[in-house]
């Protein structure tokens, strides 16, 4: 066996070891009760290459992710997808590290072209999030400030990234006041904003009924904010 198969086998054992211990029930039997209480319709866990299913897509798809806990739903006029995403990643130093993701996908009713974005922590450079900016090397931190002065608690925690051509545009959309609610309710959460979806991400957190119904609650929060924002711009 060479040792690309090797390493492809034990990445494989290790998937299975992780999915089957105690924490992996948890978040399961975490994510059950949620989709029970919000109504949404629980599938477990999907294939990405064989079932038939929306595939949640957003910086953290591979060909290579495993996806559990596959819910589905609509939430304040919104429809809205949850899965618990698995992937093994190589880093930069070649070495490969495994990653959980927590992923509420959030349809946006506008039409509007807005451009992708992502809001995280000033680390994520070097964190799960990594990727995003290997596959999109134009995404870069906006100098905010254009036309007002964003909270010390934002932007101590957060950067918002887009590519320069979209800089004013962004700040049009997260503006001082959605980033100061930010700020306070959404950390350590990070977000992607793509093809006229919302992705709210949590990376290896311990799932509760909680952090779930604080990622959905803050994600129609946001999801609203931003389609009232192209409204405005169209208008």
């Amino acid at each position: 066996m060479t040792q690309r198969k090797l390493h492809k086998l034990s990445r494989s054992l290790k998937d299975i070891a992780l999915r089957n211990n105690v924490a992996s029930r948890l978040r399961k039997r975490a994510i059950v009760r949620f989709a029970e209480k919000v109504g949404f319709v629980y599938f477990g866990s999907v294939d990405q290459h064989h079932d038939d299913h929306h595939i949640i897509r957003g910086l953290t798809v591979s060909s290579s992710h495993r996806d559990d806990h596959y819910s589905v739903g609509s939430f304040d006029g919104y429809d809205v997808s949850l899965v618990d995403r698995l992937d093994t990643i190589e880093s930069l130093d070649g070495n490969y590290k495994t990653h959980n993701w927590l992923i509420f996908e959030i349809d946006l009713h506008s039409s509007a072209d807005v451009p992708h974005i992502f809001l995280g922590a000033h680390t994520h450079k070097n964190s799960s999030y990594a990727k995003l900016f290997t596959a999109f090397p134009a995404l870069q931190p906006i100098p905010l400030g254009t036309f007002e002065k964003y909270s010390n608690e934002f932007t101590k925690r957060y950067s918002l990234f887009a590519t320069p051509s979209h800089f004013i545009e962004v700040e049009r959309y997260f503006t001082t006041e959605i980033t100061r609610t930010i700020a306070a309710h959404f950390w350590p959460l990070a977000v992607e904003i793509s093809e006229g979806v919302l992705y709210i991400y949590a990376d290896n957190q311990t799932i509760t009924t909680r952090l779930l119904e604080t990622m959905l609650k803050n994600g129609l929060w946001l999801a609203d904010q931003l389609d009232s924002q192209a409204r405005l711009f169209s208008s």
